[in-house]
């Protein structure tokens, strides 16, 4: 073989992994998903936020309210968060003002306020299992909000100010 035709080799090689390469890349999140699924495999709910518990729908948009997450891994964690989301964010008004049920137990009078412009999050009738102050994330369609709260089956062990895990 002469060094043109081994040159010739070498860089149709190069350009087949590369096109390989972009491909795998390309396509490696939908096959990865789905082979995840077929093996019965579950995002863990710290990313996802947990099953969505309550759905409130306002007309031009809705609040969606997921469950408590406490999980670890082979138990549960002192203290968690429940997530709370509006969308989608182009629908929104400028302030919003939500009653939350975060247990489900029917209790009222706790709010989550949120400023869509700013971005400024806070509560009203904060209740002491509320551990932290509120952080509002923006995300492509939706504003979510993480509350953090104490697990009711454990207590957390507070040492000065609260702390979370």
């Amino acid at each position: 073989m002469t060094p043109r035709v081994k040159a010739l080799f070498g860089w149709a090689w190069l350009a087949l992994a590369a096109a390989a390469g972009v491909g795998i890349v390309l396509y490696s999140n939908p096959l990865g998903t789905a082979l995840a699924e077929r093996a019965g495999l579950k995002i863990s709910p710290h990313f996802t936020g947990g099953e969505t518990a309550a759905v409130i729908d306002h007309g031009a948009y809705k609040t969606v309210v997921h469950r408590p997450v406490f999980d670890a891994l082979f138990w549960q964690w002192p203290t968690g968060f429940v997530q709370v989301g509006w969308e989608p964010a182009g629908a929104l008004p400028g302030k919003l003002r939500e009653e939350l049920d975060v247990f489900g137990s029917g209790a009222r009078g706790f709010y989550v306020n949120l400023d869509t412009a700013t971005g400024e999050a806070s509560y009203e009738g904060q209740p002491e299992w509320v551990t932290a102050p509120p952080k509002a994330e923006r995300l492509r369609d939706s504003w979510v909000i993480r509350v953090r709260v104490e697990n009711p089956k454990k207590k957390a062990k507070r040492k000065g100010p609260r702390e979370t895990h």
